[in-house]
């Protein structure tokens, strides 16, 4: 101590004869307590240990402040260190990295024999909103002490200091959050029990909620345990009984990783995980799309296995339609979507458009009951929807209905068109990506969809839609920028229109030559796009089922700085759930389905197109 305060009295004297420089600033140990007895003795290299606390690492620690020394400190396991900081209101904050059901905190209060602290404990699942957990004076002793409180689920523990009874320093040498029980051994991954007629699908993932959706033999109530990372400290029932289930998650954050594993008429699915959707200031994401593969077939097959690669599995998948082969029965639904593609929809949500092979079969009635998509229009159907993901506004267009094959009972051009001018007009995302099923611009065996261009192209193009993404020919084809009817000139802002049709589906010869405006074209590789945007690079490539890489575009815009992109995350999140219709309940069908085989629609007449109306 004496040679501190010698080193303290020469920079004081520093200061007073320069007359210009700020004194040093002062730590908790430069002004110890006069009226109070010295502390007793610290082993500096002694490690916490706390009594009724099963304790807890942080992920990561924080503080309000600090006078040099540090939050990081009361995680090194010395109680001779210390994060300290000076006046009223100061916290500490603790980051468990997911959500776990905690009982109380331990505190190693620096100097703790000496003064009593004023403190207050809150817990929270997001970081954004805090719930206070106690309030109340430290003893005054100098061995780590647990505060308990009530049973909760939470991710951070907030540590707000008000002072002491000495002075205003906040000081804790090392503390700990304290979990409920022993941590419970992390859910297996392998599937126990009966395998599940269809094994569970997400749908409908949003910042603050997930569709897990899945069938089973006969009827049954399951239920779904999840939560942030492994640990599954949730549970949710699907709340009534039957063989078709859609069971929703809630209370999630945004951008993070969450776990689940699902309980049905005997059957434990493994664990598994996937990301929740990130808010607007996210700068970041990576999704992939593709059309034409619903074929339960070899192709399909050789695509999804490179898509399910760690290299490309992404974010989220876009289906471009034809998503079932031939008619888009629910049995095809079944062997030629969810069986093939089993795997890689447990863990990435799938957010599909309609093709005219799904119109087949009562104008794709069984789409709509085996998928729960978004269904955020007036008419609150799941045919055209869109949403947000991160820096990209996505729209699902209906081109079956643009283009005549549905009743005006289930959807019109006009309403359709309308709800689309509004919502592209409402958007603040600062990328925009299109989809649906005809192409507004193809040289393949259908050719372009003029409906589809003219109706809706001048509205890509007055909103700043940055790409198109479509399917119907088996092919793939970029085009060059577009603008109207012709390649973009160099004054306007064109857009790409990429045909994506070859997921699976027996790829077509072209009907014609390579056209002017086609950037590039290819009918002899099978394959996805896997698309990454980056703050302001968009970067899409075709990938081949032989996993190269057969085409890449590269768009580059200078993102403008908007109060709308930086809004409070939950604040977007609960306008997402808002202004989202929920989709149908889970049924309570009794009777199992009778499922027969169904054969791979693996060849040129198993994916012929029906008749459709001519283009306008």
């Amino acid at each position: 101590m004496r040679k501190r305060l010698l080193v303290s009295t020469g920079l004081l004297g520093a200061w007073l004869a320069t007359g210009c420089e700020s004194p040093p600033v002062p730590t908790d140990s430069d002004d110890p307590p006069a009226a109070l007895p010295a502390p007793a003795a610290q082993d500096e290299e002694a490690s916490l240990s706390a009594s009724n606390c099963n304790q807890l690492a942080p992920k990561a620690v924080t503080a309000s402040g600090d006078d040099g020394n540090v939050a990081a400190n009361t995680q090194d396991d010395n109680l001779g260190t210390r994060w300290s900081a000076q006046g009223q209101g100061v916290w500490l904050q603790m980051d468990l990295g997911s959500v776990q059901s905690l009982t109380g905190t331990t505190i190693a209060w620096h100097r703790g024999n000496e003064r009593q602290n004023h403190f207050v404990l809150a817990t929270s699942t997001d970081g954004f909103t805090f719930t206070q957990a106690y309030a109340g004076d430290s003893a005054l002793n100098a061995s780590a002490q647990t505060t308990s409180f009530s049973a909760r689920n939470a991710r951070y523990v907030r540590i707000t200091v008000n002072g002491n009874t000495v002075n205003d320093w906040n000081s804790i040498a090392e503390t700990r959050a304290c979990a409920a029980g022993a941590a419970p051994p992390p859910a297996s991954t392998s599937d126990s029990g009966p395998v599940l007629p269809r094994l569970p699908y997400l749908q409908s993932v949003k910042q603050t909620s997930a569709i897990v959706a899945f069938r089973t033999a006969g009827a049954c109530t399951p239920t779904v345990r999840y939560g942030e990372g492994t640990s599954l400290t949730n549970t949710v029932s699907a709340g009534v009984s039957g063989t078709r289930h859609a069971v929703k998650l809630s209370d999630l954050t945004a951008g993070r990783t969450y776990g689940y594993v699902v309980s049905a008429c005997g059957s434990t699915t493994g664990l598994r995980g996937f990301q929740t959707s990130t808010p607007s200031g996210a700068t970041k994401v990576h999704f992939t799309a593709m059309g034409d593969f619903g074929t339960g077939g070899s192709f399909q097959k050789k695509v999804m296995a490179v898509m399910s690669t760690p290299a490309w599995r992404s974010e989220l998948l876009l289906a471009l339609g034809d998503n079932a082969y031939p008619d888009g029965t629910d049995a095809e639904f079944q062997a030629h979507l969810f069986t093939p593609m089993a795997s890689l929809l447990r863990e990435v949500p799938m957010f599909a458009t309609p093709g005219n092979h799904e119109y087949v079969t009562n104008q794709a009635q069984p789409y709509l009951d085996n998928l729960y998509l978004p269904a955020n229009n007036p008419a609150g159907t799941e045919r055209y929807y869109s949403f947000d993901w991160g820096p990209v506004h996505f729209i699902s267009l209906d081109s079956n209905c643009a283009v005549g094959l549905a009743s005006a009972d289930r959807c019109t051009l006009a309403a359709q068109k309308a709800w689309a001018e509004s919502d592209l007009a409402a958007n603040t995302r600062p990328w925009t990506v299109a989809f649906f099923h005809h192409p507004s611009w193809s040289s393949g065996e259908h050719g372009s969809q003029l409906t589809m261009r003219r109706q809706f192209g001048p509205l890509f193009e007055k909103y700043g839609v940055d790409l198109v993404l479509t399917g119907h020919d088996h092919d793939y084809e970029r085009s060059k920028p577009m603008f109207g009817d012709n390649v973009a000139s160099g004054s306007q802002r064109g857009i790409p229109y990429l045909v994506v049709g070859s997921g699976g589906a027996t790829l077509r010869p072209f009907a014609t030559s390579q056209p002017a405006w086609t950037a590039l074209r290819d009918n002899q590789a099978y394959g996805f796009l896997d698309v990454t945007v980056d703050g302001g690079t968009l970067t899409a490539r075709l990938i081949t089922s032989s996993n190269t890489v057969r085409d890449t575009l590269t768009l580059k815009k200078t993102l403008a700085k908007s109060a709308a992109r930086v809004a409070n995350s939950a604040d977007e999140a609960a306008a997402e759930e808002a202004h989202d219709t929920p989709p149908g309940p889970t049924d309570d069908r009794a009777e199992p389905r009778v499922l027969r085989p169904v054969p791979p629609a693996d060849t040129l007449e198993s994916v012929a197109d029906p008749e459709e109306p001519l283009p306008q």
